[in-house]
């Protein structure tokens, strides 16, 4: 054990594998099977053909690679391998086979055998095997992930975008339906036609050069293209133009993607019009404001003025007030000094009764 566990093979993709291990002879199959166990997410089991079918049959899902040996006593291996690939064409199967089994292996090489095991079997040799089995089957398990990721992409960039490919002469190859429902032709009336055509693009001599040469150079476009229809009006896209090389980095084509500007008028001109709206809300309520501002400051002069009013009436008051109080006080003199004039003009009036009385009364 110590030594596999030494050996170059990666354990991790031997962890994820559940393997069909299928082999007639007890001894080499229980010590084989101890160590499989160690390191293979699962192992099935089977000692002769018929079981190694029946388990293949009942767990085909689940199973990553056979195992199998190529010459089994109740019929021979060669027969159980044509029987799966009946069924599976493309699981990996190792097949061990001795080496005076010459013949035997010949003819499982029409099976799409993944490779061979010589017996006594190396559990070095078949680990390191299997595990690069697996890792290759991760790998394309991974590849067929992103295929279809890049598949899904470009469904949906076919579906939103213009495209068209070009040749190094910028003749048309290709053309989505996007390109031909806005165009308005059909695929045979554009294909072999210039793309600076001017039925198709209607762009000024000086940008057609500019685009031209810089995709010759190996360098992607970006850019506004003005577009005439079949019908003869004109759209407008933004276009990115890019060049596809090959493995050797020379330039195989071009592609074209783009999007109708036309799609996006609507939204432009709604926003257009709710950021006038907003301007026009906002000067309505600045003019609001204002007036209010100039309502506020009328009322404060005026509630100024009423105060000044106020303080003066208040004076009048306060003054008024004084007056009387000063009235009231010469009044009590007034009323004062008659009261004295009266006593003495009534002590007058008793001074002339007596001097009167003395008088007639001397005669």
């Amino acid at each position: 054990m110590s030594q596999l566990l030494k050996c170059s093979f990666d354990k991790a993709y031997l962890e994820k594998a559940k393997l069909l291990f299928i082999e007639s002879e007890d001894i080499a199959r229980n010590e084989a099977t101890e160590i499989f166990a160690v390191f293979f997410k699962k192992v099935l089991i089977a000692r002769n053909c018929r079981e190694g079918l029946d388990v293949f049959v009942e767990n085909r899902s689940e199973i990553d690679i056979i195992l199998l040996d190529i010459n089994m006593p109740d019929s021979r291996g060669i027969e159980l391998l044509e029987e799966i690939r009946k069924i599976d064409w493309n699981i990996p199967v190792l097949i061990l086979a001795a080496f005076d089994e010459v013949d035997i292996l010949l003819k499982s090489i029409k099976y799409n055998i993944t490779n061979y095991i010589v017996k006594p079997m190396q559990l070095n040799t078949t680990l390191k095997i299997i595990s690069q089995l697996m890792e290759v089957k991760e790998q394309k398990r991974e590849l067929a992930r992103k295929d279809n990721e890049l598949k899904q992409f470009i469904s949906i960039l076919d579906s939103s975008n213009i495209i068209c490919e070009m040749d190094l002469e910028f003749n048309i190859i290709s053309a989505n339906d996007a390109f031909l429902a806005n165009s308005g032709y059909e695929l045979n009336e554009v294909i072999g036609k210039k793309i600076s055509d001017k039925t198709i693009l209607c762009n000024h001599q000086i940008q057609e050069t500019k685009i031209k040469d810089s995709l010759l150079r190996g360098k992607t476009w970006i850019g506004l293209n003005k577009r005439i229809s079949k019908e003869g009006t004109y759209y407008y896209t933004h276009s990115t133009i890019l060049p596809i090389f090959h493995n050797d980095g020379k330039i195989k084509k071009f592609i074209e993607f783009a999007t109708l500007i036309s799609k996006y008028e609507n939204e432009i001109s709604a926003l257009k019009k709710h950021i006038l709206l907003l301007k026009t809300e906002s000067f309505k309520a600045h003019k609001e404001l204002k007036k209010e501002n100039q309502d506020y400051l009328e009322l404060s002069d005026s509630l100024e003025s009423e105060k000044e009013k106020s303080k003066l009436l208040r004076k009048e008051i306060d003054d008024g007030v004084v007056n009387r109080q000063k009235l009231q006080i010469e009044l009590y003199e007034l009323k004062k000094e008659n009261n004295r004039l009266l006593e003495k003009l009534a002590i007058q009036e008793k001074r002339i009764d007596e001097f009167q009385s003395a008088v007639f009364s001397g005669q």
